[in-house]
């Protein structure tokens, strides 16, 4: 399959403009951004460590514009927490397995995974200035980075994920975030190549917006944090017509079985997340 950006940086690499100061490119101060939210609301060390006190403060700037908005406040958590319940359940009964996360930016949940499930093999990927900065944080906060987790830099929209990993296959690979950034056609182009990395009965794990959760997330109380958030983030680039568009366009690189599920679905499932949580994006569990 031709990649449809060519050779390429990923738009969440390119340099762009932005009005906080939070780094050079989109995926920089998207990723900022969020761990200076997830510090807010989960300050747990290893969140506070992800987080620069410069993108707490915007974070905290952000909240108290979406005050009022609590379902959208409440995906912060509900997202990486629905994350994990489905890696943990793909893999509870497969206490070795090779679990990869794809440009997690300052989240620290490979890092939680590896130290919980020491059997466990982890391989995180990033951009090389991300992995280099998360790496300096944890150190900083005197985090010691668990044996089974592997931190490989990279900029999956020029590099193949099979070359990045030296053609080791995974059991489940995750990528909170990345797609929407990214028109359809590169989207199918990454879950392609994401399947070549998948073992036999493997899992690919992401979410991407639709147009139901756009059109959720553009009303209510929490509608200027979002704008500026996106602001500097970036627009979505990839946005679906419906759960059977995610199923036709993973279906038509060969995976055998796609699941979609909207957030509050998932949600309801995780009973110490808050609640009510905003239908803001569409969770795909693609099997190779």
């Amino acid at each position: 399959m031709t990649d449809p950006l060519g050779e390429q940086a990923s738009p969440t690499a390119r340099e762009s403009s932005g009005i906080l100061g939070l780094g050079r490119s989109g995926g920089q101060r998207s990723a900022e951004m969020l761990a200076g939210i997830r510090a807010e609301l989960m300050p747990t060390p290893e969140y506070i460590a992800m987080a620069r006190p410069t993108g707490r403060v915007i974070g905290g700037m952000l909240l108290r514009l979406a005050r009022g908005d609590q379902p959208k406040i409440n995906v912060v958590i509900a997202r990486p927490e629905a994350y994990r319940h489905l890696i943990a359940q793909t893999l509870r009964d497969k206490p070795g397995a090779h679990y990869v996360e794809l440009a997690s930016g300052f989240l620290p949940r490979p890092w939680q995974l590896a130290r919980e499930f020491p059997q466990l093999r982890v391989t995180e990927v990033d951009l090389p200035e991300v992995i280099a900065e998360k790496q300096r944080r944890f150190a900083r906060a005197k985090l010691t980075l668990p044996p089974n987790l592997r931190m490989r830099s990279a900029d999956l929209g020029a590099v193949p994920l099979a070359e990045v990993l030296a053609g080791e296959r995974a059991d489940v690979i995750t990528a909170e975030g990345l797609l929407g950034y990214f028109p359809l056609e590169k989207v199918q182009f990454i879950a392609a190549g994401v399947r070549q990395s998948l073992k036999a009965g493997g899992v690919f794990i992401a979410d991407i917006a639709t147009k139901e959760t756009i059109a959720e997330l553009s009303t209510g109380k929490g509608v200027q944090a979002l704008a500026i958030f996106r602001r500097n983030a970036g627009s979505w680039l990839g946005v679906l017509d419906d759960p059977a568009h995610a199923q036709r366009l993973f279906g038509a690189v060969g995976y055998s079985r796609v699941e979609t599920y909207k957030m509050p679905e998932l949600a309801e499932r995780l009973p110490h997340v808050p609640k009510p949580v905003a239908n803001a994006t569409l969770f795909v569990i693609a099997h190779n």
